[in-house]
């Protein structure tokens, strides 16, 4: 699984993040994107060249960026995977799930950690007779993503996961210390 190939003409979009009081703000301050044109071409990818994602319908997923990082037990994570309510199908039956990645984090990923973080939220999508379910994981890992990728890899990628991440919001904190102290002094 390590020929990325087919992935090389996939890229991750430049986008201006600009918050301004006229955007869509949701309840958790987190502004989110469609996704769909990088993220669905790796969710393919994966479930063309694993095992145990092979039977998902990549189209039944509505990929986005978000704004907001997400942590799980003390530690960041690339995004999530969230299944929409049988209510919510009623409306529109067209996708089973949310799956959401950060996007100052996912934009700073090379192939192969996006492919590993990608494959790991595909994980939890479980499809039992036709019905979408959600799979949790096996401790923090998923065991078929560890088995895929090997251990020391997936690993080491949600390190880099947690790590990037830290780094990213250490770094608009001192963007907004600067920027602040530079307006007290104009």
């Amino acid at each position: 699984m390590e020929n990325y190939q087919t992935l090389q003409q996939v890229v991750t979009p430049q986008i201006q993040i600009v918050l301004d009081k006229k955007q869509v703000k949701f309840e958790n301050n987190s502004i989110f994107l469609d996704a769909d044109d990088e993220l669905k071409e790796i969710a393919q990818y994966v479930k063309l060249n694993t095992v145990h994602n092979s039977n998902i319908n990549v189209n039944r997923i509505k990929y986005l960026y978000t704004t907001k990082p997400k942590k799980e037990s003390n530690k960041y994570v690339v995004g999530e995977l969230i299944m929409r309510k049988e209510l919510d199908k009623m409306i529109n039956g067209d996708i089973d799930y949310f799956l959401i990645v950060y996007y100052q984090l996912w934009k700073e990923l090379d192939i192969e950690n996006k492919v590993i973080q990608l494959d790991k939220l595909l994980c939890g999508v479980v499809i039992d007779e036709d019905k979408a379910k959600k799979r949790y994981p096996d401790s923090r890992e998923y065991i078929s993503n560890l088995r895929t990728y090997g251990v020391e890899k997936v690993l080491k990628s949600s390190e880099i996961v947690d790590m990037t991440v830290d780094r990213i919001i250490e770094e608009e904190k001192e963007a907004k210390r600067n920027l602040k102290q530079n307006n007290q002094e104009e």
